[in-house]
């Protein structure tokens, strides 16, 4: 084969791939409300709720699986809201939302910290209704902070401490007037006391 068949041959398979219509992968907007989310020690139970969005101009999505990665075993991921309020399917610019997109379920045990490294895969594509297209549409992050439990102040009842404040006040009166009642020894009753 000769130089100039090689460059010619290079040439046309590179205007092919060039000229070739461009197809873009199937894929949606989702937002989080709230992607980082921040829980004191002890709970158990994070819901993360989102909007959905298909950007596509022609394809009706359809979204038929959704699933999510943790980077702790104090965090699992719950994906029945999805199955529960996601919809079937999102026409051409058509939105949802907001609503439970997952949940996480934190151990009892989970350490005070923040649990970063978290995604929440959807999946599907423009299957036409068969539910059988599992593309990756979209992966969305999220983390958990867990805070210290703290011990709050306890809050003192307005009522209740004017009832303490008028009963404080009225007995350091009667008790000033008791004193001011009370006889004071005389000069005599002291001379003859002695």
């Amino acid at each position: 084969m000769t130089t100039q068949k090689v460059v010619f041959t290079a040439l046309a398979l590179a205007a092919a791939v060039c000229l070739a219509p461009s197809t873009r992968a199937q894929s949606l907007d989702v937002t989080l409300i709230d992607a980082n989310q921040s829980v004191t020690q002890g709970t158990t139970v994070v819901d993360f709720e989102a909007t959905v969005f298909n950007p596509s101009a022609t394809a009706t999505i359809y979204l038929n699986d959704g699933s999510g990665t943790t980077s702790s075993p104090f965090l699992v991921v719950d994906d029945s809201p999805f199955f529960t309020n996601a919809p079937l399917s999102l026409a051409p610019g058509q939105s949802s939302g907001p609503f439970e997109l997952f949940a996480v379920d934190l151990a009892a045990t989970a350490t005070v910290g923040s649990y970063t490294g978290n995604v929440f895969s959807i999946q599907g594509g423009a299957d036409g209704g068969s539910f059988m297209a599992f593309n990756d549409l979209a992966d969305t992050k999220f983390s958990v902070s867990v805070t210290g439990t703290t011990m709050a102040a306890p809050e003192i009842d307005p009522a209740s401490a004017m009832s303490a404040l008028t009963l404080l006040l009225g007995s350091l009166a009667v008790l000033r007037g008791r004193r001011a009642q009370a006889p004071t020894p005389s000069a005599r009753q002291i001379r003859v006391a002695s």
